[in-house]
């Protein structure tokens, strides 16, 4: 039997499952589920997340026991506040990964979380620049943070093999999917807060992330300063396609806030689950962000 792909992502509602499977052309959509833990999560970037462990680790098993089987492995997706994303240049190529972590944590000390030795730090390489330089994204959260998540998947019965940032999970969902050019904005408008990605040549050359309910007045405010601030470093995020993600529960009171900013048409990105094989109903599911995050957290298993 073939394994089945579990991603979770995190947020304030609780946790959202989504489990694949391999498939041609596309992976299989297995499930989705939803587990509500109200109060047993307080997302910080300086302390341990989970403040009712019992309720997690029932929760983290329950979804997956009822997704997955005996299926051990999951992708988990945390809300980006818990830690930092930086898009960072460094003029030396790595010898290997491990030395790649040790000279990122001392290019970027000064504006790490912690100390270099209280952190966790991932990367990828973005691209090779003209004259040896290398551009990478970089993730970075605190040790004691990601120990807890996962020892606490330890006791549910599970390995989280991959944790990542729910906003460049998200970013990477539809980023593989679009057919957008080689400059342009990924913009989320969710829930739980907006985020917004800017390409260049096909590459990543600056993101800026929000947490936090979103209303018109709020939403209007982050994005327009954002675009401000962004533009003076970028100036062809006023002229390039902007491709946007809006949570359904947000789309009629946000529709005007797009247009406001960004003085031009946008366009709105479809899931495209019926890329999915056997997705059969997948246009009546709710899909909101940390949907997306949670599948993307699953294709990271794959």
């Amino acid at each position: 039997m073939s394994r089945t792909y579990v991603g979770i992502d995190l947020n304030e509602a609780g946790l959202i499952y989504s489990a694949l499977r391999r498939g041609r052309p596309e992976a299989h959509l297995v499930g989705m589920h939803q587990e509500s833990l109200h109060a047993a999560l307080t997302f910080s970037s300086r302390e341990p997340n989970v403040v009712d462990p019992r309720r997690f680790v029932e929760a983290l098993r329950r979804g997956a026991e009822l997704l997955a089987g005996r299926e051990q492995r999951v992708a988990l997706s945390l809300p980006d506040r818990v830690g930092r994303v930086y898009i960072t240049e460094v003029q030396t190529p790595f010898k290997s990964r491990m030395e790649g972590v040790d000279v990122l944590k001392w290019h970027l000390k000064a504006d790490l979380p912690a100390p270099p030795t209280e952190v966790r730090l991932d990367y990828q390489l973005l691209e090779r620049r003209d004259g040896g330089r290398m551009r990478y994204v970089v993730a970075v959260a605190r040790k004691k943070i990601l120990e807890q998540y996962e020892q606490l998947a330890e006791e549910a019965g599970l390995h989280a093999a991959t944790i990542g940032f729910h906003s460049l999970l998200f970013c990477n969902y539809y980023e593989k999917r679009m057919d957008a050019g080689d400059e342009f904005l990924l913009v989320g408008l969710e829930e739980q807060g907006f985020s917004l990605h800017y390409f260049i040549g096909g590459q990543l050359a600056y993101q800026r992330v929000k947490g936090g309910r979103q209303d018109a007045e709020v939403a209007f405010h982050e994005l327009n300063r954002t675009m401000t601030d962004a533009c003076r470093q970028f100036p062809g995020m006023q002229r390039c396609p902007v491709f946007v993600h809006v949570d359904p529960a947000l789309r009629d009171v946000l529709q005007a806030v797009l247009t406001g900013v960004f003085e031009r048409e946008t366009t709105s990105l479809d899931p495209h689950f019926e890329r999915f094989s056997g997705s059969k109903g997948a246009g009546e599911i709710i899909l909101s962000g940390a949907l997306v995050a949670s599948l993307a957290a699953a294709e990271s298993l794959m």
